[in-house]
């Protein structure tokens, strides 16, 4: 398995690039905002064709090079239709932005327990809500591989403080679809660093028995 990690936009957001090198095929993980030229350089560089564009969630640094990408690629985009609105009317809530976010839209819904064929590679989908109500990650079993989005980060979880967010919906979502996962799973997440379940079991705070308020 490929993956290029890209990091870019105002709040440093990393989407991915994930190909399979036996049938040269690539998806990207979001999209966030100026992340286009690096995506198709990465792609030419390690001889991948990007043939689907996954969105974890719907807010607006993951998607904002949605249109750009896809306009380069002809890649359809695929997200759960709960946050399919938030592709449609890219707004953010609480302030205003120094560039605007063409909207798009689904062309494949991501469900809970699809699979995402990426040449040899399988990505089970994982129904995550919480950060957002559709919000959802990947797990490729075989390569022991999870691209978490906002759900789960190195050392912290998700906001849940945007329309949307709920704390209850989103450690049960981590607890119930990610921790349940075998310790030596690297997670790659939507911002910062990778880490592995077993760390995140072990360490993180937001995760321990004191902190669960059920």
């Amino acid at each position: 398995m490929i993956i290029e990690p890209v990091e870019s936009g105002p709040f440093f957001t990393v989407g991915y690039l994930v190909g399979d090198e036996k049938s040269g095929k690539a998806i990207v993980v979001d999209a966030p905002k100026d992340s286009t030229p690096r995506f198709l350089g990465a792609a030419t560089r390690l001889n991948l064709t990007i043939e689907l564009l996954v969105n974890t969630h719907g807010h607006w640094d993951h998607i904002a090079d949605n249109s750009a990408l896809q306009l380069q690629t002809m890649a359809p985009i695929a997200i759960h239709r709960l946050d399919e609105p938030r592709i449609e009317n890219p707004i953010p809530v609480f302030f205003r932005l120094p560039f605007e976010i063409p909207p798009t839209k689904a062309g494949r819904y991501l469900e809970s327990g699809d699979v995402v064929e990426v040449g040899n590679l399988k990505f089970k989908v994982l129904f995550t809500p919480g950060h957002t109500e559709g919000g959802i990650c990947l797990y490729e079993p075989n390569e022991k591989i999870l691209f978490s989005g906002d759900t789960l980060f190195a050392g912290s979880v998700g906001r849940v403080d945007l329309p949307g967010g709920d704390w209850d919906t989103l450690i049960n979502s981590i607890r119930e679809k990610l921790l349940t996962l075998e310790d030596d799973v690297t997670v790659y997440p939507g911002h910062g660093p990778p880490t592995t379940i077993g760390l995140e079991r072990k360490r993180n705070p937001f995760l321990q028995p004191e902190n669960d308020r059920n």
